[in-house]
């Protein structure tokens, strides 16, 4: 797996100031694709990222502070125990990303499309803006959850009738 590593103080208490991070600070970055990196303990600060795609990167133990993202797109990435504030999101498209303790604060969205957990997230912190943003969010939180615990049940009593099915080839039950 291609990654950005930089050792950090596995001791972070919650706004992981006491960390030593890889500094990516003051750059462009244009028109490049990632897919599949592992972006370590690293801080991306005052940077401008210029249709740029990452495509199912994790994103751990960094901060992203600062930053514009103009164009770009974040496809299925992980963004785990990473802070993102004072960020500008022109146009940028967030599809089906997980947030694991990673909070999102002073951040603009602007003509962005967000995935439904991407704009619960951001949501909760009255300091970020959305302004003109589209997102799959037709649901509310609670009935997203439901839907999924349905789907589950769902999937679960399929594969118990399999389950059923085979026993009963397998050792010639018959249906009743």
């Amino acid at each position: 797996m291609k990654t950005l590593t930089q050792f950090f103080n596995p001791f972070l208490n919650e706004y992981q100031m006491d960390a030593q991070y890889e500094v990516i600070e003051n750059m462009i970055v244009s028109s490049k694709e990632f897919s599949g990196l592992s972006i370590s303990g690293s801080l991306f600060s005052l940077t401008t990222f210029k249709n740029v795609t990452f495509e199912s990167c994790v994103f751990y133990g960094s901060r992203i502070e600062n930053c514009k993202f103009v164009n770009c797109n974040f496809i299925d990435c992980e963004f785990q125990f990473t802070s993102v504030s004072h960020c500008k999101f022109n146009g940028t498209s967030l599809e089906n990303c997980k947030w694991d303790f990673s909070p999102i604060k002073r951040t603009e969205f602007n003509f962005s499309y967000l995935c439904a957990v991407t704009m619960h997230f951001s949501s909760q912190e009255s300091s970020n803006s959305h302004s003109s943003c589209k997102s799959n969010k037709d649901l509310t939180w609670d009935q997203a959850i439901k839907a999924e615990e349905a789907s589950t049940s769902s999937t679960q009593q399929e594969q118990e009738n399999f389950t059923s099915l085979v026993e009963n080839f397998l050792f010639g039950k018959q249906a009743a």
